[in-house]
């Protein structure tokens, strides 16, 4: 006759089984714990509108942290009352993969109830980083700092070349005297070319570098601009044999020099 022994580990490896079980399950009760207490309010229309705007003010890349809030506070979003800036922050950086800048906006909405659903009243908080490259954390939930107050920064002229100036550059080129000097080109550019006023901020534009050679009746001029981190503008102008030409220097061009004697030689791309 076969006897079957119980092995006397069976009741400890039942009891070490319950209790890795008990484990398990106070663990997990911790962690949904812990993630409920440091969840921050938000859901997936507003995350995709915080990304949409980290991206947008992202591109070009701007010179400060106040300069961020005013390239969000321009964005669709960032015109709405559900909008605001509540931290920007300039960080210490070494290098141009570091984050140079860190804000927290908040996306609010109010308490929606139709027919199909309800939602509660909602105040969901971003905190992204920006570098010199753009982008440098997405935007990510943040628990919204208590008592923070809206940031509205002062506003800054205008730095870009306006569109008006491509054909004004034209007619006062065309207008020069047969051979004018250096000083009366730069005159006609100063009076012809006036910084336009912002209706929004009620500031002048800050005026363009002007760059000009002349030989004997023909004309160089170049417009400079520098607008953001690493973004720049040139418009150029040239009177060569009687005949005025303009153009301008597009980002994907801008190794090719912006100056007067560029203009002169006629230099377009290639």
């Amino acid at each position: 006759m076969w006897v079957v022994q119980q092995s006397p580990l069976v009741p400890e490896i039942s009891i070490v089984a319950s209790v890795m079980r008990i484990r398990l399950v106070v663990a997990a009760a911790v962690a949904l714990s812990l993630t409920a207490c440091g969840s921050a309010d938000g859901d997936a229309r507003t995350d995709r509108q915080a990304t949409t705007l980290a991206e947008a003010i992202s591109d070009p890349s701007q010179v400060d942290a106040a300069a961020y809030v005013r390239a969000a506070l321009a964005t669709n979003l960032g015109k709405s009352a559900a909008f605001s800036v509540l931290v920007a922050e300039d960080l210490a950086h070494k290098d141009v993969k570091d984050p140079a800048v860190r804000l927290v906006w908040r996306i609010h909405e109010d308490v929606s109830d139709t027919d199909w659903s309800r939602s509660s009243a909602l105040d969901a908080c971003y905190r992204a980083e920006f570098g010199y490259h753009g982008l440098t954390s997405a935007p990510e939930r943040v628990t919204c700092p208590e008592h923070a107050v809206p940031i509205t920064p002062p506003p800054v002229p205008r730095r870009d070349i306006p569109e008006t100036f491509a054909p004004a550059l034209e007619a006062l080129l065309g207008k020069l005297p047969p051979a004018p000097s250096e000083a009366e080109v730069r005159g006609a550019v100063a009076a012809g070319l006036v910084p336009p006023v912002d209706p929004e901020t009620r500031l002048a534009a800050v005026p363009p570098e002007v760059f000009v050679q002349v030989r004997g009746a023909d004309v160089g001029v170049a417009l400079y601009a520098h607008t953001g981190i690493k973004d720049t503008q040139c418009l150029m102008g040239r009177r060569a044999a009687g005949e005025v030409s303009v153009w301008s220097l597009g980002a994907r061009e801008q190794e090719f020099p912006c100056g007067a004697e560029a203009a002169l030689a006629g230099r377009r791309v290639g």
